[in-house]
């Protein structure tokens, strides 16, 4: 398996599920006192985690055959740094824009206070960067200077000992050491346990030749994101709060997560391929991330303008937010993400 078509179809899933969580806040804040978008799309912000076990994946997938070599190492990192931070940029430019001309529009959950440098290098700060989604960012590109690092040191025999290693200290750290420190906050975050989750679920997948029946592996999905959307529900009513945090979250997005590109790898594996839709909205996931908050508060508050409070208005509008975020996600990629990535590849 050269190219993992069911990766971009996750990939696309996992954008659906954060911006149809996004698209539920935009409905409370600007869709007047009728909201139809059930609260349990909140459950959305499982995409991030979804994300990242993808990330692990692909990591493994791209860099086998590669490891203690300086020159496949410094290539790994630079086309990371050129697949995350010229498109960010962008939108990081765009979001500085509107700071300036009316700060109270951004980051207004945390008084409006932005670290304008921190956002641009995305490196860890105590406030949230311009374009808010850039906190996973932020974790990503962590992932990608250790996963350097070990491609410079380790032996690929090696890699699953060194994984574990790695979630050895990330779970020491987080239980025993505590630093008030933007730094060591990332990482000693559990979150990390998911992009590692990914990279050793790629080692066992390319050492192993196993197949499964492919309506197995489609039950396996099915129940897998019940259970989880159900353990969501029950973690907000025990603990009264919206989203898991550390460990928990990690148990009840990331866990799911895990088993849910295992079983749609392996169905793909067995021949079973998710709709090319989500594969195409897979392939500009990025640009729709990076631009779906922007566009959701732009067309929100031309929506709260026109807006007659009455049920009819929100079914309507709401599909239609919906369709403009993928349309300017995908207008991003072709435009504004893919050029720079050619650019890229030129300079290298």
């Amino acid at each position: 398996m050269t190219k993992i078509q069911n990766i971009q179809a996750l990939r696309g899933i996992a954008v659906l599920s954060v911006t149809l969580y996004h698209l539920s806040i935009i409905e409370q804040k600007y869709g007047g006192s009728i909201s139809i978008l059930p609260k349990l799309l909140q459950f959305g912000m499982f995409g991030v985690d979804l994300f990242f076990i993808i990330s692990g994946f692909v990591m493994i997938t791209i860099t086998r055959g590669k490891f203690q070599n300086q020159q496949q190492a410094l290539k790994f990192i630079y086309h990371r740094i050129a697949r995350i931070y010229p498109s960010y940029w962008v939108y990081s430019l765009l979001v500085l824009g509107v700071f300036l001309i009316q700060p109270t529009w951004v980051n207004s959950t945390q008084e409006n206070q932005v670290d304008i440098m921190a956002s641009f290098l995305l490196v860890p700060a105590n406030t949230l960067p311009l374009v808010m989604v850039g906190w996973t960012l932020i974790h990503e590109m962590y992932f990608y200077l250790i996963f350097f690092i070990l491609l410079l040191i380790s032996a690929e025999k090696n890699i699953m000992a060194t994984l574990i290693i790695w979630t050895a200290i990330v779970i020491i750290l987080n239980t025993f050491v505590l630093l008030n420190n933007p730094v060591f906050k990332i990482i000693s975050h559990p979150l990390t346990i998911e992009f590692i989750a990914g990279c050793i679920f790629a080692v066992v997948f390319y050492q192993k030749n196993i197949r499964f029946r492919v309506p197995i592996l489609l039950v396996m999905a099915a129940l897998t994101l019940a259970l989880s959307i159900y353990g969501f529900y029950l973690y907000q009513n025990i603990t009264e709060q919206i989203d898991p945090t550390n460990w928990w979250r990690v148990l009840v997005f990331g866990t799911p997560a895990l088993l849910i590109v295992f079983c749609f790898i392996y169905a793909e594996k067995s021949g079973y391929i998710l709709p090319s839709a989500l594969i195409k909205i897979g392939d500009a996931s990025y640009s729709i991330y990076l631009s779906h908050i922007l566009t959701l508060s732009a067309t929100g508050r031309v929506w709260a303008m026109f807006a007659t409070d009455s049920i009819s208005d929100n079914i309507i509008m709401l599909p239609v937010l919906l369709i403009i975020v993928l349309i300017v996600g995908i207008i991003s990629y072709h435009l504004i993400e893919k050029p720079l990535l050619k650019l890229s590849h030129r300079i290298a």
